[in-house]
């Protein structure tokens, strides 16, 4: 790791300045989930910026280096980041301005939805984490894990993890009275075939006496392309939920009886709150989350009558038991990048204590520490 040589009295300051970056401000709810989690864990002992969106033009170099020079670390991800069979990678993704710092690449996903790899994606991504800053590599699933490690020589342990959302505290909701919710988050389609098993669904539900809700998983520029998108979904009496606020989308996920959801970060959410959830689009991050909860079962494709079968056989239950042990795994890995963090910082002001005072921990997290 490169030694801090901004000879700008940091020694002097008490709180690490941590960048984090990765594919946030573009109004996917689970993305922007991810930066909530870094703001709760790291906000009481550190101070954050937000790296991702750096310009990108050779003339504006020195500006992009200053920024990240300001940082004592770099936090890249999560999210399915490295995606194997797909040429273009993201500049927000192996930006080599972020090697300047130290980097602690955490709880990224290797997209695995297609056999075929590009031996050029493999050597960008492996020449990025082999580098010397690359303090920690940590991903949200055992199968990403197992990929880089049979793809990649790093000089760093590779570790898996729960998803970090996992991690975060929830804004609190609360089932409404009267008919219970079943709520249905759909996700960009180019043809609304996809939507007829979710119609059919909320038609059976509806018959039974369910309230319809239909919740849209994004904001900004992403939740409106998904709001558009909503309306191939045609079922008329149906409760739309959109809106601009991560806790509202949290908390309309909260308040349903059953969810039937085609996001995982909403899948992921929704089981949180104890709701049972199914979710409606098998790809593999989406089993491999149920999976972690027992709930591969659960996971069915579109195109088939499999949804219909399980709601004949009644609304399945809730494993919070099975989620409860992976959100404390998820805190853990939290504790632990912390811990990581705080203790690197200390290499350049040794006159700090070498673990976080507990002053800095919030009440919440202090069993974690």
């Amino acid at each position: 790791m490169k030694k801090n040589t901004r000879g700008r009295g940091a020694g002097d300051r008490k709180l690490p300045r941590i960048g984090i970056t990765g594919s946030f401000g573009r109004g996917n709810y689970g993305d922007e989930l991810y930066i909530k989690n870094y703001q709760y864990w790291f906000s009481p002992w550190a101070k954050l910026f937000f790296l991702a969106g750096l310009p990108k033009h050779s003339y504006l170099r020195s500006f992009k280096n200053q920024f990240v020079d300001m940082m004592d670390a770099v936090v890249l991800g999560g999210g399915d980041l490295l995606c194997p069979y797909r040429e273009k990678i993201d500049g927000d993704f192996i930006n080599q301005a972020y090697l300047r710092r130290p980097v602690y690449v955490s709880g990224i996903g290797v997209e695995r939805n297609r056999p075929d790899v590009l031996d050029s994606v493999v050597k960008r991504w492996s020449k990025f984490l082999s580098h010397p800053n690359i303090r920690s590599v940590s991903n949200r699933d055992p199968g990403s894990a197992a990929w880089i490690k049979e793809n990649m020589a790093l000089r760093v342990p590779v570790r898996h993890h729960p998803d970090m959302v996992l991690a975060l505290p929830l804004p609190k909701a609360l089932r409404p009275q009267g008919k219970p919710v079943v709520g249905l988050v759909t996700r960009h389609i180019k043809s609304g075939k996809e939507y007829r098993i979710l119609e059919r669904a909320a038609k059976h539900l509806s018959q039974k006496g369910w309230r319809v809700r239909h919740i849209i998983g994004g904001v900004g520029a992403h939740g409106l392309k998904d709001y558009e998108n909503a309306k191939l979904l045609d079922f008329s009496d149906k409760e739309l939920v959109y809106t601009e606020n991560l806790d509202d989308i949290s908390r309309a996920i909260g308040e349903c009886s059953l969810m039937l959801s085609m996001k995982l970060h909403t899948t992921i959410v929704s089981t949180m709150y104890g709701v049972p959830t199914i979710s409606v689009n098998p790809v593999v991050k989406a089993r491999a989350f149920m999976d972690s909860i027992n709930c591969g079962h659960l996971t069915v494709p579109s195109s088939t009558d499999e949804l219909m079968d399980i709601l004949a056989g009644g609304i399945p239950d809730s494993p919070e038991e099975e989620v409860k042990k992976v959100k404390i795994e998820a805190s853990e890995y939290m504790k632990d990048l912390c811990q990581l963090i705080w203790s690197d910082f200390l290499k350049y002001n040794p006159r700090l204590t070498n673990t976080l005072p507990r002053e800095l921990i919030t009440p919440e997290q202090r069993d974690f520490f």
